[in-house]
């Protein structure tokens, strides 16, 4: 998603875009991968010292209900990540912690094995470690 359609969603849901929306929808444009709800707050309170961590999920929330951040839950942290045309799940490793996204949908795989149940939304993850933590077992 690009900024401007960000803030056409804004404008089409009747919400202003403030300077924090702005910087978070900043923050989140140049980010390749998932950020947390701390990690976030910690670069928004670079520009904006006096913001409370409230505000900050607040507009994560926003943002998510009307479709402009994707937010998923790996290990014991909401992460967020900008709305992309398709849906993404990720692996995570469990030495360095790092998160890799899939390029396919394991659901895909097992759809035709779902019967009498209307999926509306679905989550995968995936824990492991990755070629690097696996190279240095040492």
């Amino acid at each position: 998603m690009r900024k401007q359609e960000a803030i056409k969603k804004l404008k089409d849901h009747n919400y202003k875009l403030t300077p924090q929306r702005e910087l978070i929808l900043d923050i989140m444009l140049n980010q390749q991968g998932y950020l947390s709800v701390r990690e976030i707050y910690e670069k928004v309170k670079e520009v904006f010292p006096q913001i409370s961590i409230d505000t900050v999920y607040r507009n994560l929330s926003l943002l998510k209900n009307i479709n402009i951040l994707n937010e998923t839950t790996i290990g014991n942290n909401i992460m967020y990540v900008m709305q992309k045309e398709i849906h993404n799940h990720t692996m995570k490793c469990l030495k360095c912690g790092k998160i890799f996204e899939l390029n396919i949908c394991p659901l895909e795989l097992w759809i035709n094995q779902i019967k009498d149940f209307e999926i509306v939304d679905h989550k995968i993850e995936i824990v492991g470690y990755c070629k690097d933590c696996r190279a240095n077992k040492n």
